[in-house]
């Protein structure tokens, strides 16, 4: 055969047995920290993956997008926030936008960047963790528009500071700042004019807005933490998990919760005030069905329920709540007809856990001798594989994607021992990007 003819067809097959893939925004390409990436490496040499680059970054638990080969991320320089442009395969820095954005976090223990970017085509849209948003055009790499949420909504800055993840809705770009006169705003992408506010759904909540399909609609889901809710609130004692042990009832105490809401105008289309969170930070997922899950730590446990259309309206219908699952800052992912989280928070350390859809659990590596528990550590699912950040012993671990139990394949220190390393993880194009409180790393895993 000819050769020329043989190299193209064996081009063709590599191509075909591996696919990279942007990460332009919090938790992935379809916000539910499931990457379509192929051609990730089954085990690792025994010194763990290469590391391609390593970096000093400012105090924090930010983390970055990708896009096109490009790192965006939230840093800090003093009293500014600094939108920082990177290369993906070297690390090297390719330009920043500073933007000045004083201001004072009370806890100063965990006082530091918080959010992700979110990656279009011509802008990148951020939150700081002082309240500002922006929007950076990539062309100029200066700022388009910009908001001060806190000045705009008559908000102080929270002990922790803010910490949202926009998202994009066709011309719109949508955050939930939390304010009594605003719960969950809009804004045009192109000029930051507002194009609708919703009104208010709770106290200050961590979680990000996101964009689901229920009943043939597409709604904006949206969480409001308790009132006043604070370090240690968000409803009664837990009961400790064990597989088999069936869903307990979790205690509420005040209104807020879970809001479904038209990305059109921002009316309310329902709400779920089942579930409470003194301080709520993951963002609700669907189940098929038109199911609706969330979880939080703080006691707080979780709630499934259903949204249904009737001829007045939507309703929701509560499935089950329970006090077992609580994953403090970690999105749950929903795979293979499961639920797996880190269910870790201030009162549980089951480690990464897995639950039927009724809330039972059917296993947690707490119970494997000498199992990781993974404290608040960040995990994803790519190729068949999980990949999970263990916070405490600052190890990063690769398992096979199979709900059935924890099948390790491979672990290698990655970063410093319990060093608040809690920031999501980040893949593209068999590159991820991990952190501790003040080191990124870019490592390999092809």
């Amino acid at each position: 055969m000819n050769k020329r003819w043989m190299g193209a067809i064996l081009g063709c097959a590599v191509v075909a047995t591996s696919f990279a893939e942007d990460w332009p925004q919090f938790c992935g390409p379809n916000r539910n920290n499931i990457s379509t990436e192929t051609g990730l490496a089954d085990s690792w040499p025994e010194g763990g993956p290469k590391v391609l680059w390593e970096k000093t970054v400012s105090d924090g638990y930010s983390s970055p997008a990708i896009k096109d080969g490009k790192v965006y991320f939230a840093d800090r320089d003093g009293n500014k926030s600094v939108l920082l442009c990177m290369d993906l395969n070297s690390g090297t820095n390719l330009w920043k936008c500073a933007i000045e954005d004083p201001g004072t976090m009370s806890h100063q223990q965990y006082a530091g960047t918080r959010g992700t970017p979110t990656v279009t085509d011509d802008a990148v849209y951020l939150v700081t963790a002082w309240g500002t948003m922006l929007c950076v055009d990539l062309e100029s790499k200066s700022v388009r528009w910009k908001h001060n949420l806190l000045e705009e909504y008559g908000m102080s800055l929270h002990m922790w500071g803010m910490s949202q993840s926009p998202l994009i809705y066709k011309d719109l770009v949508i955050v939930v700042p939390s304010a009594e006169s605003a719960g969950v705003v809009a804004y045009n992408r192109k000029d930051g004019a507002v194009v609708w506010k919703s009104k208010s759904i709770g106290g200050y909540s961590f979680a990000s807005p996101a964009l689901y399909t229920i009943c043939g609609k597409e709604m904006i889901l949206a969480v409001g933490s308790q009132a006043g809710g604070g370090f240690g609130g968000g409803g009664g004692g837990r009961g400790r998990g064990r597989p088999g042990a069936a869903p307990q009832a979790a205690s509420t105490t005040a209104s807020s919760g879970v809001f479904g809401l038209s990305p059109e105008d921002g009316s309310v289309l329902w709400s779920y005030t089942g579930w409470q969170c003194g301080n709520a930070i993951p963002f609700p997922i669907t189940i098929s069905d038109d199911r609706v899950f969330m979880t939080g730590g703080y006691n707080a446990g979780s709630a499934m329920f259903r949204v249904e259309k009737t001829d007045e309206g939507y309703k929701t219908t509560e499935l089950f709540k329970n006090s077992i699952i609580g994953p403090q800052l970690h999105q749950p992912i929903y795979f293979d007809d499961r639920i797996l989280v880190v269910n870790t928070d201030n009162s549980l350390n089951d480690g990464l856990a897995c639950f039927k859809l009724d809330g039972t659990m059917v296993w947690r590596t707490k119970d494997i001798a000498g199992g990781p528990t993974f404290e608040r550590g960040g995990f994803i699912i790519a190729d068949g594989k999980i990949i999970l950040l263990d916070a405490k012993t600052g190890k990063l671990h690769l398992a096979k994607a199979d709900v059935s139990g924890y099948h390790e394949l491979a672990s290698a220190p990655m970063v410093k021992k319990n060093d608040m390393a809690w920031a999501p993880l980040t893949l593209s194009n068999g590159k991820l990007i991990v952190r501790d409180w003040t080191t990124m790393k870019c490592v390999d895993l092809k």
